[in-house]
């Protein structure tokens, strides 16, 4: 039975995008060009400009796929953190994940969080890496307000002091931030203590006193 014409198509449109994805990670947004896509898809330029229209097109359609993997993996660690009933396992639940969707997806979210911004022809793809950075932001601020009653500020704080390790994961290697050893377990643990220490303690200080 030969393939349908469609599926044939999706199957193509879906090489071309990993293959976007692996260069990305391989050299950042400079590595992505049509001829290197097609190439490394195995497909022609022409099918790369009939499905995407051409590089920003294919761009768009990679960041799509990079982030809603993303937010979706997202959405799994935050029902398995309010499926645990150990606020501190709940908080290292989520640290780890953090931590963890940042490492899997260096290339995209160095090339869509640092390399887009203030590049030409690139306000799409800043316009959506916005978009999933303040859902992520809401997601876990919500979060922490709704589990640790913690104040507006203290969430916000404790997010940002996520997204900026995360994106210190995304951005450099451990031999380029430090030259003494850290296993990721590590880490993520610290970091989870860190954000139990922020929206515990700034409830404790909310308190009233007795």
């Amino acid at each position: 039975m030969r393939t349908p014409v469609q599926s044939r198509s999706e199957v193509s449109a879906d090489r071309m995008l990993e293959a976007t994805l692996a260069l990305l990670a391989e050299g950042g947004l400079p590595a992505v060009t049509v001829a290197a896509v097609a190439s490394a898809a195995g497909t022609s330029n022409g099918s790369l400009y009939h499905r995407f229209g051409g590089r920003t097109g294919l761009l768009l359609a990679a960041q799509e796929r990079a982030l809603g993997t993303i937010e979706a993996a997202t959405a799994d660690a935050f029902a398995r953190a309010d499926a645990e009933p150990d606020d501190d396992r709940a908080v290292a639940l989520l640290a780890r994940a953090a931590l963890d969707i940042f490492v899997e997806h260096r290339g995209a979210m160095r090339a869509f969080l640092v390399e887009a911004p203030g590049a030409p022809d690139h306000a799409a793809i800043e316009e959506r890496s916005v978009r999933s950075s303040h859902l992520l932001a809401r997601t876990v601020t919500g979060w922490l307000r709704h589990r640790f009653d913690a104040a507006a500020a203290d969430a916000e704080a404790a997010y940002r002091m996520l997204f900026a390790l995360g994106a210190s994961q995304a951005l450099f290697t451990d031999d380029q931030i430090s030259p003494g050893p850290l296993a990721h377990d590590q880490l993520a643990d610290a970091v989870a203590r860190a954000v139990r220490a922020i929206v515990t303690e700034g409830a404790a200080q909310r308190a009233p006193k007795t």
